[in-house]
């Protein structure tokens, strides 16, 4: 019989607090990453605002005043951004143009970062794939085997998308719900069974033949009490943000990948429970 949700919630708690020291070295580590990431984006597109429209202290201000019903401020706020013509009209060619601009400098550093978090987002969810199935104290022991994954998880994750969602322009999106779920072991076998990426997907769509409800009511239930945990965590986070507001960012950014370690640690555990208690027999190739 497959573990209930209150057995698998608890045994991936007791697992995340054994496995603390490494969790919280690497939740600091990439959670700093994550805070660089975005504290480098924040710096760039001021300074592209800036170099648009002007001191983004004073655009802040006529904001401020707009919002409180001042209508000379949205003139001068025109007028500072250079789009208000000789006859005092807003030039509308001009703030497409700024417009435009805009997003030609930014959309560069946006798809970059975009690009930057997908690797960082693969990188932390193998290391803690790794942790959950082998469970080791080191983390640099870990962290030396992630590399030679890296490749094989991003063609599973690849694989599996594409096995459940290029179906949607043609069959809608209910092939997605129903393929979906039943490809969450795949990384799991990737770390565990050392298989190849296609024959990863093939088993966990195999072996969890009849497990659908189950997969997607424990994973609803997971991610509840993950969003739970948050808005508890994020009521300190605030209040470290009071004090300091780079604080708060760097304990997030931390939290969260925290939180990516528990989720991991939850599906390795739902994996193997149904891995154990196979539907149906899966025959091996």
């Amino acid at each position: 019989m497959t573990e209930s949700i209150g057995t698998l919630l608890s045994g991936s708690w007791k697992t995340f607090t054994t496995f603390k020291n490494p969790i919280f070295i690497a939740s600091a580590v990439f959670g700093l990453v994550l805070f660089g990431m975005q504290y480098a984006l924040a710096e760039k597109t001021i300074g592209s605002m800036e170099k648009q429209f002007g001191n983004i202290q004073q655009m802040q201000e006529l904001t401020e005043r707009i919002e409180a019903g001042d209508q000379e401020a949205f003139q001068e706020m025109m007028m500072k951004m250079g789009m208000v013509g000789d006859d005092g009209e807003i030039n509308e060619e001009a703030l497409e143009d700024a417009a435009a601009g805009l997003i030609g400098k930014t959309l560069p550093m946006f798809g970059l970062f975009f690009l930057t978090m997908m690797v960082l987002t693969l990188i932390s969810s193998t290391f803690y794939f790794v942790l959950a199935i082998e469970g080791s104290q080191d983390f640099m022991a870990t962290l030396s085997k992630v590399p030679s994954l890296i490749f094989p998880m991003l063609g599973v994750w690849i694989w599996s998308f594409l096995r459940s969602f290029a179906w949607i322009p043609v069959l809608g999106i209910i092939p997605a719900i129903i393929i979906g779920p039943r490809l969450i072991m795949s990384s799991v076998i990737l770390v565990q069974e050392k298989k190849g990426v296609f024959e990863c997907v093939s088993l966990s769509y195999a072996r969890s033949k009849g497990y659908w409800g189950k997969i997607v009511g424990n994973s609803i239930v997971s991610a509840l009490v993950v969003m739970l945990a948050m808005i508890v965590i994020s009521i300190g986070v605030g209040a470290v943000s009071m004090v300091s507001e780079m604080g708060g960012a760097i304990a997030g950014a931390i939290f969260q990948s925290a939180t990516t370690a528990y989720a991991t640690i939850f599906i390795v555990k739902l994996s193997n429970t149904i891995s154990a208690n196979p539907f149906a027999v899966v025959v091996k190739k």
